[in-house]
Protein backbone atom coordinates (compact mmCIF):
# COMPACT_ATOMS: atom_id res chain seq x y z
CA UNK A 1 0.00 0.00 0.00
CA UNK A 2 1.19 3.53 -0.82
CA UNK A 3 2.32 5.02 2.46
CA UNK A 4 4.21 8.01 3.80
CA UNK A 5 5.21 8.15 7.44
CA UNK A 6 5.58 11.68 8.79
CA UNK A 7 7.81 11.13 11.80
CA UNK A 8 8.48 13.42 14.71
CA UNK A 9 12.14 13.16 15.63
CA UNK A 10 12.08 15.13 18.87
CA UNK A 11 13.80 18.34 19.95
CA UNK A 12 17.34 17.36 18.99
CA UNK A 13 18.78 14.81 21.38
CA UNK A 14 18.74 11.16 20.24
CA UNK A 15 17.47 10.27 23.72
CA UNK A 16 14.10 11.73 22.79
CA UNK A 17 13.54 9.67 19.64
CA UNK A 18 10.79 7.09 20.14
CA UNK A 19 11.38 3.40 19.34
CA UNK A 20 8.50 3.40 16.84
CA UNK A 21 10.15 6.28 14.97
CA UNK A 22 13.40 4.31 14.65
CA UNK A 23 11.52 1.23 13.47
CA UNK A 24 9.70 3.21 10.78
CA UNK A 25 12.97 4.67 9.49
CA UNK A 26 14.60 1.24 9.45
CA UNK A 27 11.80 -0.10 7.26
CA UNK A 28 11.67 2.84 4.85
CA UNK A 29 12.79 2.63 1.22
CA UNK A 30 13.23 6.42 1.17
CA UNK A 31 14.04 8.77 4.05
CA UNK A 32 13.53 12.51 3.60
CA UNK A 33 14.71 15.04 6.17
CA UNK A 34 16.95 17.94 7.06
CA UNK A 35 20.59 17.10 7.71
CA UNK A 36 20.12 17.62 11.45
CA UNK A 37 17.24 15.15 11.52
CA UNK A 38 18.99 12.61 9.28
CA UNK A 39 22.05 12.66 11.55
CA UNK A 40 19.93 11.21 14.37
CA UNK A 41 19.26 8.06 12.33
CA UNK A 42 22.65 7.24 10.80
CA UNK A 43 22.55 3.67 12.11
CA UNK A 44 18.90 3.13 11.17
CA UNK A 45 18.68 4.28 7.56
CA UNK A 46 18.89 1.43 5.07
CA UNK A 47 17.19 2.98 2.06
CA UNK A 48 17.63 6.00 -0.18
CA UNK A 49 18.27 9.36 1.50
CA UNK A 50 17.00 12.72 0.29
CA UNK A 51 18.30 15.72 2.29
CA UNK A 52 15.71 18.45 2.81
CA UNK A 53 16.68 22.12 2.61
CA UNK A 54 14.81 25.38 2.80
CA UNK A 55 14.89 25.63 -0.99
CA UNK A 56 13.83 22.12 -2.07
CA UNK A 57 10.91 21.34 0.27
CA UNK A 58 8.24 21.31 -2.41
CA UNK A 59 10.32 19.34 -4.89
CA UNK A 60 11.48 16.84 -2.26
CA UNK A 61 7.97 16.20 -0.95
CA UNK A 62 6.66 15.67 -4.49
CA UNK A 63 9.41 13.09 -5.04
CA UNK A 64 8.45 11.43 -1.75
CA UNK A 65 4.81 11.24 -2.82
CA UNK A 66 5.71 9.85 -6.25
CA UNK A 67 7.87 7.22 -4.55
CA UNK A 68 4.97 6.19 -2.32
CA UNK A 69 2.67 5.94 -5.35
CA UNK A 70 4.93 3.31 -6.92
CA UNK A 71 4.86 1.21 -3.76
CA UNK A 72 7.80 2.49 -1.74
CA UNK A 73 7.57 3.12 1.99
CA UNK A 74 8.63 6.69 2.67
CA UNK A 75 9.72 8.31 5.93
CA UNK A 76 9.61 12.09 6.19
CA UNK A 77 11.49 13.32 9.26
CA UNK A 78 10.04 16.34 11.04
CA UNK A 79 11.84 18.10 13.88
CA UNK A 80 9.84 18.00 17.11
CA UNK A 81 6.25 16.95 16.46
CA UNK A 82 4.97 17.00 12.85
CA UNK A 83 1.70 18.64 13.85
CA UNK A 84 3.13 21.73 15.55
CA UNK A 85 5.14 23.87 13.17
CA UNK A 86 6.30 20.66 11.49
CA UNK A 87 6.12 18.96 8.12
CA UNK A 88 2.63 17.49 8.37
CA UNK A 89 0.93 20.49 6.75
CA UNK A 90 3.26 20.72 3.71
CA UNK A 91 3.01 16.95 3.19
CA UNK A 92 -0.79 17.09 3.21
CA UNK A 93 -0.79 20.16 0.98
CA UNK A 94 1.27 18.33 -1.65
CA UNK A 95 -0.85 15.18 -1.78
CA UNK A 96 -3.34 15.27 -4.64
CA UNK A 97 -4.03 11.55 -4.98
CA UNK A 98 -4.81 8.66 -2.69
CA UNK A 99 -1.60 8.20 -0.76
CA UNK A 100 -1.91 7.02 2.82
CA UNK A 101 -0.24 9.22 5.46
CA UNK A 102 0.62 7.87 8.90
CA UNK A 103 1.81 10.34 11.52
CA UNK A 104 4.21 9.22 14.24
CA UNK A 105 4.16 12.00 16.84
CA UNK A 106 7.32 13.24 18.47
CA UNK A 107 8.32 15.20 21.54
CA UNK A 108 8.38 18.88 20.68
CA UNK A 109 10.53 21.66 22.10
CA UNK A 110 7.27 23.15 23.41
CA UNK A 111 6.79 20.07 25.61
CA UNK A 112 10.41 20.12 26.78
CA UNK A 113 10.19 23.82 27.60
CA UNK A 114 7.01 23.24 29.61
CA UNK A 115 8.67 20.39 31.47
CA UNK A 116 11.81 22.39 32.28
CA UNK A 117 9.74 25.30 33.63
CA UNK A 118 7.06 23.17 35.34
CA UNK A 119 4.34 24.69 33.16
CA UNK A 120 1.00 22.99 32.57
CA UNK A 121 0.90 23.80 28.89
CA UNK A 122 -2.82 23.22 28.48
CA UNK A 123 -3.22 26.55 30.26
CA UNK A 124 -1.09 28.74 28.00
CA UNK A 125 -1.44 30.31 24.54
CA UNK A 126 0.79 28.72 21.91
CA UNK A 127 2.20 30.58 18.90
CA UNK A 128 4.58 29.58 16.14
CA UNK A 129 6.22 32.07 13.83
CA UNK A 130 8.23 29.48 11.88
CA UNK A 131 5.97 29.95 8.85
CA UNK A 132 6.13 33.73 8.97
CA UNK A 133 5.20 36.60 11.25
CA UNK A 134 1.99 37.99 9.80
CA UNK A 135 0.68 41.26 11.23
CA UNK A 136 -2.50 39.48 12.33
CA UNK A 137 -0.62 36.83 14.30
CA UNK A 138 1.71 39.40 15.84
CA UNK A 139 -1.26 41.44 17.04
CA UNK A 140 -2.89 38.30 18.49
CA UNK A 141 0.32 37.71 20.43
CA UNK A 142 0.28 41.27 21.82
CA UNK A 143 -3.40 40.96 22.71
CA UNK A 144 -2.81 37.69 24.61
CA UNK A 145 0.01 39.23 26.68
CA UNK A 146 -2.00 42.41 27.35
CA UNK A 147 -4.88 40.27 28.61
CA UNK A 148 -2.55 38.69 31.16
CA UNK A 149 -2.23 35.30 29.52
CA UNK A 150 0.94 33.24 29.66
CA UNK A 151 2.32 32.72 26.17
CA UNK A 152 4.79 30.18 24.78
CA UNK A 153 6.07 30.68 21.26
CA UNK A 154 8.51 29.54 18.64
CA UNK A 155 10.34 32.57 17.21
CA UNK A 156 11.45 32.75 13.61
CA UNK A 157 15.25 33.09 13.75
CA UNK A 158 15.30 35.36 10.66
CA UNK A 159 12.11 37.39 10.46
CA UNK A 160 10.97 37.47 14.10
CA UNK A 161 13.73 36.47 16.57
CA UNK A 162 13.32 36.92 20.34
CA UNK A 163 14.85 40.41 20.45
CA UNK A 164 12.48 41.59 17.70
CA UNK A 165 9.55 40.00 19.55
CA UNK A 166 10.54 41.89 22.70
CA UNK A 167 10.84 45.13 20.74
CA UNK A 168 7.44 44.59 19.12
CA UNK A 169 5.70 43.90 22.42
CA UNK A 170 7.25 46.92 24.13
CA UNK A 171 6.31 49.13 21.18
CA UNK A 172 2.74 47.88 21.54
CA UNK A 173 2.35 49.08 25.10
CA UNK A 174 3.57 46.08 27.07
CA UNK A 175 5.84 46.82 30.01
CA UNK A 176 9.55 46.25 29.42
CA UNK A 177 9.60 44.63 32.88
CA UNK A 178 7.31 41.79 31.74
CA UNK A 179 8.91 38.47 32.80
CA UNK A 180 10.35 36.35 29.99
CA UNK A 181 12.11 32.98 29.81
CA UNK A 182 14.04 31.86 26.74
CA UNK A 183 15.03 28.20 26.44
CA UNK A 184 17.80 27.66 23.90
CA UNK A 185 19.09 24.36 22.43
CA UNK A 186 16.79 22.23 24.57
CA UNK A 187 18.03 18.65 25.24
CA UNK A 188 21.39 19.41 23.63
CA UNK A 189 24.72 19.70 25.44
CA UNK A 190 24.68 23.49 25.12
CA UNK A 191 21.15 23.86 26.49
CA UNK A 192 20.59 27.20 28.16
CA UNK A 193 17.65 28.66 30.09
CA UNK A 194 17.66 32.45 30.38
CA UNK A 195 15.30 34.20 32.78
CA UNK A 196 14.75 37.93 32.56
CA UNK A 197 12.46 40.59 31.15
CA UNK A 198 11.49 41.93 27.75
CA UNK A 199 14.12 44.63 28.22
CA UNK A 200 16.85 42.04 28.77
CA UNK A 201 15.78 39.99 25.76
CA UNK A 202 16.25 43.11 23.60
CA UNK A 203 19.99 42.76 24.17
CA UNK A 204 20.32 39.00 23.64
CA UNK A 205 21.85 37.37 20.58
CA UNK A 206 20.29 33.92 20.46
CA UNK A 207 20.62 30.93 18.17
CA UNK A 208 17.85 29.54 15.95
CA UNK A 209 16.76 26.74 18.30
CA UNK A 210 14.81 28.43 21.06
CA UNK A 211 11.43 28.66 22.73
CA UNK A 212 10.23 31.87 24.37
CA UNK A 213 7.80 32.20 27.27
CA UNK A 214 6.19 35.55 28.08
CA UNK A 215 4.46 35.75 31.42
CA UNK A 216 1.14 37.58 31.58
CA UNK A 217 0.44 40.37 34.04
CA UNK A 218 -1.58 38.08 36.32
Amino acid sequence: MDKIYVIGVGPGSPDYITPIARKAVQNAHLVVGAERALSLFLEDIKGEVLPLTGKNVGEALKYAIESAKIGKTVAVLSTGDPGFSGLLRPVLNNITEDVRVDVIPGISSIQICAARLHICWDEIDLFSFHEGASHEKMMRLAKAVKEGRNVMLLPDPKSFPPNEIAKFLINNGISKETPVVVCENLTLLNEKIIMGTLERVLKLDLGPLCVMVVRGRH
